[in-house]
Protein backbone atom coordinates (compact mmCIF):
# COMPACT_ATOMS: atom_id res chain seq x y z
CA UNK A 1 0.00 0.00 0.00
CA UNK A 2 1.39 3.52 -0.67
CA UNK A 3 1.18 5.68 1.77
CA UNK A 4 1.64 9.81 1.28
CA UNK A 5 4.97 10.94 3.36
CA UNK A 6 2.93 13.46 5.14
CA UNK A 7 0.46 10.30 6.71
CA UNK A 8 4.04 8.74 7.76
CA UNK A 9 5.53 11.40 9.32
CA UNK A 10 3.01 14.16 10.74
CA UNK A 11 0.99 13.14 13.83
CA UNK A 12 -2.10 14.96 12.90
CA UNK A 13 -2.41 13.36 9.18
CA UNK A 14 -1.88 9.98 10.87
CA UNK A 15 -4.53 10.72 13.46
CA UNK A 16 -7.16 11.27 10.29
CA UNK A 17 -5.75 8.07 8.52
CA UNK A 18 -6.46 5.95 12.16
CA UNK A 19 -10.03 7.31 11.49
CA UNK A 20 -10.27 7.15 7.39
CA UNK A 21 -11.87 3.90 6.57
CA UNK A 22 -10.44 2.25 3.28
CA UNK A 23 -11.89 2.96 0.17
CA UNK A 24 -13.78 0.17 -1.98
CA UNK A 25 -13.22 -1.51 -4.86
CA UNK A 26 -15.61 -1.94 -7.77
CA UNK A 27 -14.88 -5.53 -7.80
CA UNK A 28 -15.16 -5.85 -4.71
CA UNK A 29 -18.50 -4.18 -4.79
CA UNK A 30 -19.65 -6.26 -7.36
CA UNK A 31 -18.90 -9.19 -5.28
CA UNK A 32 -20.62 -8.24 -2.19
CA UNK A 33 -23.66 -6.98 -4.44
CA UNK A 34 -24.25 -10.66 -5.27
CA UNK A 35 -23.50 -12.30 -2.08
CA UNK A 36 -25.66 -9.89 -0.07
CA UNK A 37 -28.73 -10.69 -2.45
CA UNK A 38 -29.03 -13.80 -0.13
CA UNK A 39 -30.35 -11.54 2.31
CA UNK A 40 -33.32 -9.21 3.22
CA UNK A 41 -32.29 -5.50 3.05
CA UNK A 42 -33.43 -3.71 6.69
CA UNK A 43 -32.86 -0.82 8.61
CA UNK A 44 -32.93 -0.68 12.39
CA UNK A 45 -31.76 1.87 15.00
CA UNK A 46 -31.22 4.68 11.98
CA UNK A 47 -28.57 1.65 10.72
CA UNK A 48 -29.10 0.10 7.52
CA UNK A 49 -28.27 -3.73 6.92
CA UNK A 50 -29.63 -7.17 5.95
CA UNK A 51 -31.17 -9.50 8.04
CA UNK A 52 -32.17 -13.70 7.20
CA UNK A 53 -33.83 -16.12 9.19
CA UNK A 54 -36.37 -16.00 12.01
CA UNK A 55 -35.74 -16.98 15.70
CA UNK A 56 -34.19 -15.90 18.07
CA UNK A 57 -31.98 -12.74 17.90
CA UNK A 58 -28.55 -13.22 16.56
CA UNK A 59 -25.83 -9.87 15.29
CA UNK A 60 -23.34 -10.39 13.25
CA UNK A 61 -21.12 -7.86 12.89
CA UNK A 62 -18.07 -6.97 10.61
CA UNK A 63 -14.97 -5.41 12.20
CA UNK A 64 -12.77 -2.10 10.99
CA UNK A 65 -12.81 -1.78 7.50
CA UNK A 66 -14.90 -4.84 6.72
CA UNK A 67 -17.94 -5.20 5.12
CA UNK A 68 -21.26 -7.03 5.66
CA UNK A 69 -21.01 -9.24 2.96
CA UNK A 70 -18.20 -11.36 5.12
CA UNK A 71 -20.57 -12.18 7.62
CA UNK A 72 -23.28 -13.59 5.26
CA UNK A 73 -21.64 -17.71 5.81
CA UNK A 74 -22.25 -17.34 9.56
CA UNK A 75 -26.01 -15.45 9.26
CA UNK A 76 -26.94 -18.30 6.68
CA UNK A 77 -25.57 -20.71 8.75
CA UNK A 78 -27.23 -19.42 11.90
CA UNK A 79 -30.66 -18.56 10.19
CA UNK A 80 -30.09 -22.53 9.15
CA UNK A 81 -30.08 -23.11 12.64
CA UNK A 82 -33.21 -21.36 13.64
CA UNK A 83 -31.93 -17.53 14.10
CA UNK A 84 -32.87 -14.66 13.06
CA UNK A 85 -29.67 -13.06 12.17
CA UNK A 86 -28.55 -9.49 11.27
CA UNK A 87 -26.02 -7.85 9.93
CA UNK A 88 -25.91 -3.98 10.40
CA UNK A 89 -23.46 -2.23 7.73
CA UNK A 90 -21.83 -0.48 10.96
CA UNK A 91 -19.51 2.62 10.53
CA UNK A 92 -15.86 1.92 9.60
CA UNK A 93 -16.18 0.19 6.69
CA UNK A 94 -15.03 0.80 3.57
CA UNK A 95 -15.91 3.86 1.59
CA UNK A 96 -17.33 5.18 4.63
CA UNK A 97 -16.88 8.69 5.90
CA UNK A 98 -14.24 9.07 8.41
CA UNK A 99 -15.30 7.64 12.56
CA UNK A 100 -14.39 6.55 15.38
CA UNK A 101 -15.28 3.36 18.31
CA UNK A 102 -17.74 5.95 20.13
CA UNK A 103 -19.49 6.19 16.79
CA UNK A 104 -19.59 2.59 16.41
CA UNK A 105 -20.75 1.30 19.64
CA UNK A 106 -23.54 4.06 19.64
CA UNK A 107 -24.57 2.42 16.43
CA UNK A 108 -24.66 -0.79 18.16
CA UNK A 109 -26.40 0.44 20.69
CA UNK A 110 -29.58 2.05 18.40
CA UNK A 111 -29.62 -1.12 17.35
CA UNK A 112 -30.10 -2.75 20.53
CA UNK A 113 -32.77 -0.13 21.53
CA UNK A 114 -35.03 -0.95 18.48
CA UNK A 115 -34.54 -4.81 18.05
CA UNK A 116 -34.26 -5.96 21.85
CA UNK A 117 -31.19 -7.75 23.37
CA UNK A 118 -29.49 -10.19 21.50
CA UNK A 119 -28.78 -13.56 22.34
CA UNK A 120 -25.94 -14.48 20.29
CA UNK A 121 -23.50 -11.73 18.93
CA UNK A 122 -20.85 -12.93 16.50
CA UNK A 123 -18.27 -10.41 16.25
CA UNK A 124 -15.11 -9.97 13.53
CA UNK A 125 -11.94 -8.28 14.59
CA UNK A 126 -12.29 -4.45 15.95
CA UNK A 127 -16.07 -5.15 16.52
CA UNK A 128 -14.71 -6.98 19.61
CA UNK A 129 -13.45 -3.21 20.57
CA UNK A 130 -16.82 -2.21 20.14
CA UNK A 131 -18.69 -4.63 22.23
CA UNK A 132 -17.23 -3.79 24.74
CA UNK A 133 -18.50 0.12 24.88
CA UNK A 134 -21.99 -1.16 23.36
CA UNK A 135 -22.45 -4.01 26.14
CA UNK A 136 -20.80 -2.62 28.99
CA UNK A 137 -23.88 -3.61 31.57
CA UNK A 138 -25.86 -5.94 30.26
CA UNK A 139 -24.76 -8.41 27.06
CA UNK A 140 -26.19 -10.96 25.35
CA UNK A 141 -25.71 -14.54 26.73
CA UNK A 142 -23.85 -15.83 24.28
CA UNK A 143 -20.67 -14.46 21.83
CA UNK A 144 -18.45 -15.50 19.65
CA UNK A 145 -15.00 -13.55 18.81
CA UNK A 146 -13.48 -14.31 15.18
CA UNK A 147 -10.00 -13.03 14.98
CA UNK A 148 -10.94 -10.22 17.65
CA UNK A 149 -8.50 -7.82 18.05
CA UNK A 150 -8.63 -7.29 21.78
CA UNK A 151 -5.92 -4.36 23.08
CA UNK A 152 -5.96 -0.87 20.95
CA UNK A 153 -2.19 -1.39 21.27
CA UNK A 154 -1.62 -4.48 19.34
CA UNK A 155 -4.47 -2.26 16.70
CA UNK A 156 -1.51 0.53 16.99
CA UNK A 157 1.37 -1.41 16.20
CA UNK A 158 -0.33 -3.29 13.34
CA UNK A 159 -1.71 0.43 11.99
CA UNK A 160 1.92 1.18 12.09
CA UNK A 161 3.56 -1.51 10.25
CA UNK A 162 0.74 -1.06 7.44
CA UNK A 163 1.27 2.61 7.06
CA UNK A 164 5.29 2.30 7.62
CA UNK A 165 4.84 5.23 10.09
CA UNK A 166 8.49 6.70 11.37
CA UNK A 167 8.66 6.40 14.94
CA UNK A 168 7.82 10.05 16.33
CA UNK A 169 3.95 9.09 14.30
CA UNK A 170 3.68 6.23 16.03
CA UNK A 171 4.21 7.87 18.98
CA UNK A 172 2.33 10.92 18.54
CA UNK A 173 -0.65 8.97 17.45
CA UNK A 174 -0.56 7.40 20.48
CA UNK A 175 -0.44 10.32 22.55
CA UNK A 176 -3.35 11.78 20.81
CA UNK A 177 -5.86 8.94 21.01
CA UNK A 178 -4.56 9.00 24.59
CA UNK A 179 -5.97 12.49 25.02
CA UNK A 180 -8.93 11.87 22.38
CA UNK A 181 -11.02 10.63 25.48
CA UNK A 182 -8.75 9.78 28.47
CA UNK A 183 -11.71 7.69 30.03
CA UNK A 184 -11.84 5.32 27.06
CA UNK A 185 -8.05 4.30 26.60
CA UNK A 186 -7.96 2.14 30.01
CA UNK A 187 -11.82 0.34 28.50
CA UNK A 188 -9.30 -0.60 25.45
CA UNK A 189 -5.99 -1.28 26.28
CA UNK A 190 -5.13 -4.37 28.34
CA UNK A 191 -7.34 -7.84 29.17
CA UNK A 192 -10.03 -7.71 31.83
CA UNK A 193 -12.30 -10.64 33.07
CA UNK A 194 -15.16 -8.65 33.65
CA UNK A 195 -15.96 -7.19 30.38
CA UNK A 196 -18.86 -8.53 28.63
CA UNK A 197 -20.85 -9.67 31.79
CA UNK A 198 -22.49 -12.57 32.38
CA UNK A 199 -21.53 -13.74 28.69
CA UNK A 200 -20.41 -17.16 27.94
CA UNK A 201 -17.75 -16.19 25.47
CA UNK A 202 -16.41 -18.40 22.28
CA UNK A 203 -13.08 -17.34 20.59
CA UNK A 204 -12.11 -18.67 17.24
CA UNK A 205 -8.69 -17.69 15.75
CA UNK A 206 -5.82 -18.59 13.63
CA UNK A 207 -2.55 -18.58 15.23
CA UNK A 208 -0.82 -17.44 12.84
CA UNK A 209 -2.81 -14.16 12.01
CA UNK A 210 -0.95 -11.24 11.58
CA UNK A 211 -3.76 -8.81 11.96
CA UNK A 212 -4.76 -9.80 15.75
CA UNK A 213 -2.48 -11.32 17.61
CA UNK A 214 -3.70 -14.90 18.75
CA UNK A 215 -1.48 -14.33 22.05
CA UNK A 216 -4.29 -11.77 23.21
CA UNK A 217 -7.17 -14.42 22.29
CA UNK A 218 -5.44 -16.93 24.58
CA UNK A 219 -4.45 -14.71 27.27
CA UNK A 220 -8.28 -13.53 27.22
CA UNK A 221 -9.54 -16.86 27.49
CA UNK A 222 -7.05 -17.99 30.35
CA UNK A 223 -8.25 -15.18 32.47
CA UNK A 224 -11.80 -14.90 31.95
CA UNK A 225 -14.41 -17.53 33.30
CA UNK A 226 -16.75 -19.00 30.44
CA UNK A 227 -14.61 -18.52 27.86
CA UNK A 228 -13.44 -21.27 25.38
CA UNK A 229 -10.82 -21.12 22.52
CA UNK A 230 -10.46 -22.97 19.69
CA UNK A 231 -7.40 -21.95 17.03
CA UNK A 232 -8.47 -22.79 13.06
CA UNK A 233 -4.76 -22.77 11.68
CA UNK A 234 -4.12 -21.55 8.09
CA UNK A 235 -7.45 -19.47 7.93
CA UNK A 236 -5.78 -16.05 8.05
CA UNK A 237 -7.65 -12.91 9.45
CA UNK A 238 -10.50 -12.34 7.32
CA UNK A 239 -10.92 -16.25 5.42
CA UNK A 240 -11.97 -17.39 8.80
CA UNK A 241 -15.64 -15.98 8.86
CA UNK A 242 -16.16 -18.40 5.66
CA UNK A 243 -14.19 -21.28 6.94
CA UNK A 244 -16.77 -24.66 7.41
CA UNK A 245 -14.65 -24.84 10.88
CA UNK A 246 -15.32 -21.34 12.19
CA UNK A 247 -19.12 -21.88 10.81
CA UNK A 248 -19.77 -25.54 12.40
CA UNK A 249 -17.97 -24.42 15.57
CA UNK A 250 -20.34 -20.69 15.63
CA UNK A 251 -23.66 -22.74 14.92
CA UNK A 252 -22.47 -25.35 18.41
CA UNK A 253 -22.19 -22.75 20.77
CA UNK A 254 -25.41 -20.67 19.54
CA UNK A 255 -27.14 -23.64 19.81
CA UNK A 256 -25.72 -24.87 22.84
CA UNK A 257 -24.53 -27.81 21.55
CA UNK A 258 -20.70 -28.52 23.36
CA UNK A 259 -17.52 -26.99 21.50
CA UNK A 260 -14.52 -28.91 21.78
CA UNK A 261 -11.10 -26.90 23.02
CA UNK A 262 -8.74 -29.07 20.73
CA UNK A 263 -8.15 -27.57 17.13
CA UNK A 264 -10.82 -27.90 14.73
CA UNK A 265 -9.64 -30.09 11.71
Amino acid sequence: MRVPLPVRVLPALTFEAWLTPPPLGRSTAARDRDTLSKLSRCHFGGIPGFEVGTGPLALAMHGWGGRPAQMVPIALRLAGEGFRVVVPTLPGHPGGEKTDIKVGAASVRGLIEDLGMPDVVVAHSFASMVMRLAFSGVGPDRVVLVAPALDVSDALDVFGDRLRLLPWARSGLRSRLESWDPSLWPVLSGLYPQQLPGAEVLIVHDPGDEDTPFLRSAELAAIRPATSIVPIEGSGHSRILSDHRTLDLAADFATRRPVSRESAA
